[in-house]
């Protein structure tokens, strides 16, 4: 070998320092590694060999440096291995007996992939890698001594410690994201709750008032306009020679504001609704919308029996949004309306034939719930208060809008 290949011996090869090996088999092997000594000296692995009784009879200059010494060859109190002292993983001590090349030597088994931890004379200590195959005499197979290779796992172990450093820093990371955004889902939930009790409160305070003032047109301002009818009538019979086209005028303004303000108590909230139900209530409006817009609908409603008020008064408004918007919106110059009781739900759909919805805007509404007006908006609000079902499909051939929630009779 060249100079300082071999730090315990700068004058003599491995096989020269061995004046007396056991066999000439091990002599042989030796002197393969003696002439591969340049390699295995440089190599980034470490390498030693033992005779059969243990004793260390050669090694390469990688295993004096992670010994931390040069231990002399042939040294009978040397054997097995020549680190000062040795490890097990856990950090117990190992006796040298134990070793795993004592255990290859005793049983003439391979070991592979064993750590190790070897113990320096200045108190350090380096975690290793084995690999020990045993030497056998290719006569009758007898071991006369094992080879170990070994590495340094000292970057692999700080790599793997930092890896699991890194790990451990992540998955507190994620469970910290984690609980932020099951906060964040709480208080989403909690708002988004406030916000469908707020909007439930505004819309029964809706109904409520729209009561108050058709009640108000019905009976304050319509009790106004038919006695102011009559004090017309009485003008009309004393003066009506005198100014008959002033009075055929105020005749027809009268007869419109009276019109008018029906037509708006009635639009706000139909007295038929509380005093006869809904069916009566809705073909009354359709009858009355079909006159004013010129649409001519096909209205059938099957309800044996009144329903809670609140359920006709959705199923109510329903009607008159659903009716808005295909007058406005739809071109449809026709109109479809069934409603009856399916098993323990009752259900309300309303079909036109006009030009349809966007699909764009239908997806939006469906996934979003904007993009489709406020009117929608308010049906799918006042069906997920009572937890029922808005099914809105549209094509080039028209809209169908379909309402349903469990029967709630009066």
């Amino acid at each position: 070998m060249g100079d300082g290949e071999l730090k315990y011996q700068e004058s003599h090869s491995p096989v020269q320092e061995l004046m007396a090996a056991p066999t000439s088999e091990l002599q042989a092997y030796l002197q393969t590694l003696d002439q591969k000594s340049d390699i295995l000296s440089h190599l980034p692995m470490a390498a030693y060999v033992v005779q059969a009784d243990g004793i260390v009879i050669w090694y390469n200059a990688r295993a004096a440096e992670l010994w931390g010494r040069e231990p002399a060859i042939g040294d009978t109190d040397e054997r097995f291995c020549g680190a000062h002292t040795l490890y097990h993983p856990d950090g117990s001590h190992m006796a040298h007996c134990d070793t795993p090349v004592a255990l290859a030597l005793s049983t003439g088994s391979s070991v592979h992939e064993q750590e190790v931890i070897i113990g320096r004379p200045d108190g350090s200590r380096v975690p290793v890698s084995v690999h020990i195959d045993p030497i056998r005499n290719p006569k009758d197979g007898q071991i006369i001594g094992v080879v170990n290779f070994f590495n340094d796992l000292t970057e692999r172990k700080r790599q793997e410690a930092e890896r699991e450093h890194l790990l451990q820093q992540a998955e507190t990371r994620s469970a910290q994201l984690q609980e932020a955004r099951e906060e964040l889902e709480t208080k989403v939930e909690q708002r988004t709750i406030a916000v469908r009790n707020l909007s439930s409160r505004l819309m029964h305070a809706q109904d409520v008032e729209r009561r108050r003032i058709a009640r108000e047109l019905h009976d304050s301002i319509g009790q106004y306009l038919g006695a102011l009818g009559m004090s017309l009538t009485q003008l009309e019979m004393a003066a009506g020679s005198k100014f008959p086209e002033t009075l055929s005028e105020c005749r027809q303004l009268l007869d419109g504001c009276v019109n008018e303000t029906r037509t708006l108590s009635h639009l706000l909230h139909p007295p038929l609704l509380d005093e006869v139900g809904f069916a009566s209530a809705a073909t009354d409006y359709v009858r009355e919308f079909a006159r004013r817009s010129g649409i001519e609908i096909d209205i059938s409603v099957d309800l044996p029996n009144r329903l809670q008020a609140d359920t006709e008064i959705l199923l109510f408004r329903v009607l008159q949004e659903t009716l808005t918007n295909i007058h406005r919106h739809s071109g449809s110059s026709r109109a479809k309306i069934r409603a009856g009781i399916e098993g323990e739900e009752v259900s309300l759909e309303i079909r036109d034939y006009g030009q349809g919805i966007p699909q764009e805007v239908l997806e939006s509404f469906k996934t979003s719930g904007n993009g489709a007006g406020v009117g929608l908006a308010g049906i799918r609000e006042r069906l997920r208060e009572v937890d029922g079902q808005l099914d809105l499909s549209s094509s080039a051939d028209g809209t169908v809008l379909r309402v349903s929630l469990l029967v709630t009779q009066n």
